[in-house]
């Protein structure tokens, strides 16, 4: 074979310019596809891993607030305040009167426990628990009342309290009323698409503590 033909033989063999940059953009098509595939994979995944560990709180809130509701004292009352919060918004509270042995705390001396939702800055509320001695002047109460607490249910919008008792639902549950026969709390958290809606039983008056009633349904 002549020196021209092989050169033409080795020339038809390589790859073209054209060629080469063809490819390398088919390459790089198929390298952002992956990676806008992955990435997808990934952001879901890490939202299932959010929603789950949310719910995982709700569901731990919703137990220790059953477990309070269920064993609260013969003496003690339910009632539902709105307050103001430190900056002046308004704050639904769960009072838990003359309370004692609840939510994990040996003695309260027969003061009150609050569930109140504090709002945060970016709209949503916080489902925090305080405590209030007995035999506060009205000065100490509001300064019971402003301190930080334990928050236990982050990321809770517009969170409502209500309370059955004679066949109806109510909105209201001022001090000194009977003690109710369910609570309901319907609320929506901000990483879960859908609201919860749970019913706590509380015993009538008289009936042993701790006795387990039938299961309510929650969501």
């Amino acid at each position: 074979m002549n020196p021209l033909a092989k050169e033409r033989l080795h020339a038809s063999r390589a790859f073209t310019l054209v060629e080469v940059v063809l490819a390398m953009g088919i390459l790089a098509l198929l390298a952002t596809a992956v990676y806008a595939v992955t990435s997808s994979a990934i952001g879901a995944s890490r939202a299932a891993m959010d929603q789950q560990l949310v719910l995982r709180r709700a569901d731990a809130f919703i137990t220790v607030v059953r477990d309070a509701l269920l064993n609260l004292p013969a003496e003690g009352s339910v009632s539902l305040e709105i307050g103001k919060s430190a900056s002046g918004s308004p704050e639904q509270r769960l009072l838990l009167s003359k309370a004692r042995n609840l939510f994990g705390l040996p003695s309260l001396g027969g003061g009150s426990l609050v569930l109140a939702a504090r709002p945060m800055a970016d709209g949503s509320r916080v489902l925090t628990l305080l405590r209030l001695p007995p035999g506060l002047r009205d000065d100490q109460r509001e300064k019971a009342l402003s301190v930080r607490g334990v928050p236990l249910l982050p990321g809770a919008i517009s969170p409502q309290w209500t309370f059955f008792s004679g066949g109806t639902w109510r909105e209201e549950w001022p001090a000194g009323s009977p003690r109710p026969q369910l609570i309901r709390l319907k609320v929506q958290l901000r990483e879960i698409p859908d609201p919860i809606e749970t019913l706590f039983y509380l015993p009538p008056l008289g009936a042993a503590q701790g006795a387990t009633p039938q299961p309510t349904p929650s969501s």
